[in-house]
């Protein structure tokens, strides 16, 4: 069994794609984010749900049992970034976006990398969902849960 201790993720995040972008109605995606900026360092956990939502075709003669048919897929992304307010950084980056509505993009490697089939890419164009400003207690490092919604489909890219 192959194991992956997450040491090198690399998170690039943009708000312009080179190529054919992830979401809205591409059929096929291929470029990576253009003038990204590389989070990395500021990133304790993302977590990517990529999930599918059940249809219910439960008809009279389905014998007393749900019948559920696969249909609508949903990617949310949620990155938990240290807080940090210098100039470029992430409040100054994500905080407008929680009213502006702005689409934006990002590139998410297990490793930092080439893409590969063993380090796929993971690119995604979405809306930002939430931004808590800061959550933490004395003592404790500031920390910021940016959490995003998905605006159509997303890709996982091996080259």
């Amino acid at each position: 069994m192959a194991t992956l201790v997450l040491t090198s993720t690399m998170t690039l995040y943009g708000t312009s794609w080179t190529g054919t972008a992830p979401g809205a109605g591409n059929p096929t995606v291929s470029g990576t984010v253009a003038s990204s900026t590389d989070f990395s360092d500021h990133i304790k956990q993302v977590n990517i749900d990529l999930s599918r939502v059940a249809v219910d075709f439960t008809n009279f003669g389905s014998g007393g049992f749900v019948e559920n048919k696969p249909g609508l897929i949903d990617a949310a992304v949620s990155v938990d970034f240290f807080g940090d307010f210098a100039a470029s950084s992430i409040d100054v980056t994500f905080g407008p976006l929680v009213t502006a509505g702005t689409l934006v993009f990002l590139d998410i490697k297990p490793t930092n990398a080439a893409r590969s089939a063993t380090n796929p890419s993971y690119v995604f164009g979405l809306y930002l969902a939430g931004y808590p400003v800061v959550t933490g207690g004395p003592g404790e490092a500031a920390m910021a849960t940016v959490s995003f919604m998905s605006a159509g489909k997303y890709a996982r890219l091996t080259a």
